[in-house]
């Protein structure tokens, strides 16, 4: 096996986009990055603040072999991970190198809260409560830190700006990205930052646990939350060397190769509270489902054919995420929400014939040249078929495909299908909306008031908070005279 394997599914991104002549160039340019992740002490002890730290350190080192958390502080661990209870000793874990100052040899810096910039190139997260993006300077102040999925996504977006410049061979100036994680087809408006209550689904099916999957899990534990929840996943796959670029479960050291991917997903959320059930086997539509399995079924597969069999199997709730395979679109999100006995005719459209003088033309490339005298012929055939993946892409879908869940289990509306493209998010469109169906599967009340107080952000007036403690408050009880069961 070649040497550049262990990246291989990142490095395609420059082979197959004829950004360099060989893969040991694509290394090389990930390898020149010397990324510092710079943590303010106003922000490591937020839930958000924390995501943005470990998302970033954790997609930074599988993008560039190496990154380094810059902090005066350290702080308890909010989320319940199995690798450490506090922000450093998880940094370390995922292979961080720690530090107290900034080096003058880091050549990119992600400034998370008060933490100026001292490289020649930054940028800085930034979020409010659902908005969430990235700033090009660090001097514009976050607000409500409260909400772990906006670090998540905004970590994930930084480190996405300083890919880019790898992928160019050039620094390309960092620019302001802002997202609403519940309304991302909205254009943001200044205060619309989302809802402070709203319901988690507690028992999910998740089913394919890659890079997608990994990523969503990724999300759900870093989120937290508290009561009986039931976690079903499926999976029949073995973790391979590739995987510890691409998986966010998968830790630095190698010791979980040939593993199963749902022995990695079942220690992270049982840490996090879940209860697991494993599958490790293929769905192929004849898993009867019986009344005690989750309404909700989470996928992130490669191929259509299973997609096509589970939307007609019965799950009550589909939420299926998708990222594009192409050079020119690996970065593109596409979200669909299927309901139990919605018409799917044209929700994916036919897949593409495979286009075997694209293949041919990549393995005639340069780069897959010097890999065919490592793989063969038919070697390279199959890895130019194979779909580019990277972290952040998968961090930012988790966190995408955990907004609309909650927006399901909340009783909003959803769209059918959400687009967003990673390098232009604020351009997202979706199609048509799905209505709430007024009946609560099962979920668990998630409240950012109780779980994690900000201090000087909190002070809200009385009957603000009342108004919004009465709607929620009437929502549910709408929701229990129908007979059902919230968690």
């Amino acid at each position: 096996m070649t040497k550049h394997w262990k990246r291989s599914r990142i490095t395609k991104a420059f082979a197959d986009g004829s950004r360099v002549g060989s893969f040991a160039e694509a290394e090389a340019r990930l390898d020149s990055i010397r990324l510092e992740i710079v943590v303010g002490a106003d922000q490591i002890a937020t839930p958000a603040g924390q995501a943005a730290a470990l998302t970033a350190v954790t997609t930074g080192r599988k993008c560039f072999g190496r990154v380094t958390i810059v902090a005066n502080e350290d702080a308890a661990l909010i989320a319940k991970l199995p690798i450490g209870k506090s922000v450093l000793a998880v940094a370390r874990r995922l292979g961080a190198r720690l530090t107290d100052m900034p080096s003058r040899k880091a050549t990119h810096q992600i400034c998370i809260g008060d933490a100026p910039a001292t490289a020649g190139w930054s940028t800085a997260c930034w979020w409010d409560r659902w908005l969430s993006g990235t700033r090009a300077f660090a001097d514009g102040a976050v607000g409500d830190s409260r909400l772990a999925l906006a670090g998540a996504f905004a970590g994930a977006l930084a480190v996405r700006q300083v890919f880019a410049c790898a992928v160019a061979g050039r620094n390309v100036l960092p620019h302001d990205e802002t997202v609403s994680l519940w309304s991302p087809w909205t254009e943001v408006k200044d205060g619309d930052v989302g809802p402070e209550r709203f319901d988690v689904p507690d028992k999910l099916w998740l089913l394919g646990l890659g890079h997608l999957g990994q990523a969503f899990v990724w999300n759900l534990c870093l989120l937290g939350g508290s009561g009986d929840r039931l976690a079903v996943l499926q999976d029949d796959q073995q973790i391979g060397t590739e995987n510890e670029a691409t998986s966010m479960l998968v830790l630095p050291g190698g010791r979980q190769i040939g593993g199963m991917k749902t022995g990695a997903a079942r220690s992270w959320l049982e840490a996090s509270g879940w209860r697991t059930r494993l599958v490790e086997r293929r769905h192929l539509g004849d898993i009867t489902l019986t009344a005690d399995d989750p309404p909700y079924l989470v996928s992130g597969l490669d191929k259509l054919e299973p997609r096509l069999v589970l939307a007609k199997h019965g799950f009550p709730y589909m939420i299926d995420a998708g990222i594009g395979h192409g050079p020119g679109d690996f970065e593109g999100i596409q979200i669909r929400t299927i309901t139990k006995g919605q018409d799917i005719k044209g929700l994916w459209g036919k897949p593409p014939p495979i286009d075997g003088s694209r293949v041919a033309r990549l393995q005639d490339s340069p780069a897959y040249l010097e890999l065919q005298r490592h793989l063969g012929r038919c070697g390279t055939f199959e890895f130019a078929e194979a779909s580019v993946a990277v972290p952040f892409v998968g961090v930012a879908t988790g966190a995408l495909v955990a907004a609309q869940i909650i927006r399901v289990a909340s009783l909003e509306a959803v769209p059918v299908l959400l687009q967003l493209e990673l390098g232009a998010p604020e351009m997202a469109t979706s199609g048509s909306m799905l209505p709430s169906s007024g009946t609560n599967l099962g979920s668990c009340e998630y409240r950012l008031d109780a779980m994690h107080r900000q201090p000087g952000k909190d002070d809200a007036p009385e009957s603000s908070t009342m108004d919004e403690t009465e709607r929620h408050r009437t929502k549910r009880s709408n929701i229990h005279s129908g007979g059902e069961s919230t968690g």
